[in-house]
């Protein structure tokens, strides 16, 4: 995906942990982020690695977001990936700059659904996907299948 969010957040990143999940929107200028529920309605990102800053993430992380503090210590960052739940729907808009939301997959009032298939775990390539679609983790080295959803 490789969308990089950047703001202030209600959530404190000493206060995330490595699992959890956090539903990131706003407007891109101020983007807020609570935790969530993982695979919750809510749920949009799972936290991968809280670093000093973005340039320390994975570099096939989905997003990063940087905590700002009004104390002057950087706040740190909390490098994410789409919260994926294999059988669930999100529908994922990255040209307009939208940060991915879960979906109901029959809801068709929904743009850009897909539905993730399979986490295939070492292994970044799509041609390993059942419908050939997908995205691929290359440093990390697994995939996530989808099928688009009409």
């Amino acid at each position: 995906m490789g969308g990089l969010t950047t703001g202030c957040s209600s959530a404190a990143a000493a206060d995330l942990r490595t699992g959890d999940c956090l539903k990131v929107g706003g407007p891109p200028d101020r983007p807020e982020a609570i935790k969530a529920q993982c695979g919750s309605a809510e749920s949009n990102y799972k936290v991968i690695a809280t670093v000093a800053t973005g340039d320390e993430c994975p570099t096939d992380a989905d997003s990063y977001y940087s905590m700002h503090s009004t104390f002057g210590d950087g706040g740190g960052t909390t490098c994410m990936d789409i919260d994926w739940v294999p059988g669930g729907c999100m529908s994922i808009d990255p040209e307009h700059g939208r940060d991915p939301i879960r979906v109901d997959c029959g809801d068709s009032t929904q743009p850009h659904r897909q539905r993730a298939t399979q986490i295939l775990q070492g292994v970044a390539n799509v041609d390993q996907c059942g419908s050939g679609l997908g995205y691929p983790y290359d440093q990390r080295e697994f995939t996530v299948c989808v099928e688009d959803v009409s």
